[in-house]
């Protein structure tokens, strides 16, 4: 009954196995890294095409179904779902949330370069529809490195269409013009802290 393949082989293996598990009707997590960027965009293009998601590659962290997979920390379930282009923010943040009071329901990683503009934010914008539809989550926490613009402004454009609410933290680069639905954070302590209700706590700011 596995829905889920987590594929931890060198890079050079990694996109073969990965293609194998989307033609098993599995969804990928590639803990490898090593990967061609053109190679990922080609299997996540594959993937989206059959509905399944792939997550990485270089994906170290997950929480899916409330099983931590990888480097993800034990946390309590919650409603608060995390999708996160960097394995450590997501880390970060859902002990965060957990320390002080919160839980998770999703955290979706979609490896670092997910949201280059050479991959397009292909599993980013497939984990929000994701999250869109669990009943489980009622607000997004999304977490990236600097995005290429055009993904950014696209990625804004599909939050402005979810029936949910967003706390978006690109950590060390301007985030775009959200929609009402959203709200930025500077820090991945102000991304917990927003998703928590936005209320002042040890570390003294939403910020």
């Amino acid at each position: 009954e596995a829905n889920l393949a987590l594929i931890s082989v060198p890079g050079d293996f990694a996109v073969s196995e990965a293609r194998k598990a989307l033609r098993q009707g599995l969804h990928a997590i590639i803990f490898s890294d090593n990967i061609p960027v053109e190679s990922e965009r080609a299997l996540k293009e594959e993937a989206r095409d059959a509905g399944l998601l792939v997550m990485g590659p270089d994906c170290g962290t997950a929480i899916l179904g409330g099983v931590p997979l990888a480097f993800a920390n034990s946390v309590p379930r919650g409603d608060i779902g995390i999708i996160g282009a960097s394995g450590t923010g997501i880390q970060e943040v859902s002990c965060l949330i957990a320390q002080n009071g919160g839980g998770i329901s999703q955290a979706i990683g979609v490896g670092g370069r997910d949201l280059s503009a050479e991959v397009g934010g292909i599993t980013t914008l497939m984990a929000i529809d994701q999250l869109d539809a669990d009943l489980a989550t009622a607000h997004i926490v999304m977490i990236s490195k600097p995005p290429a613009a055009s993904v950014a402004e696209r990625i804004a454009a599909r939050i402005a269409d979810s029936p949910k609410t967003f706390t978006v933290c690109f950590i060390g680069s301007d985030v775009p013009v959200l929609p009402s639905n959203a709200v930025a954070a500077t820090t991945l302590k102000g991304a917990a802290m927003h998703a928590l209700g936005g209320l002042e706590d040890q570390f003294g700011t939403t910020e």
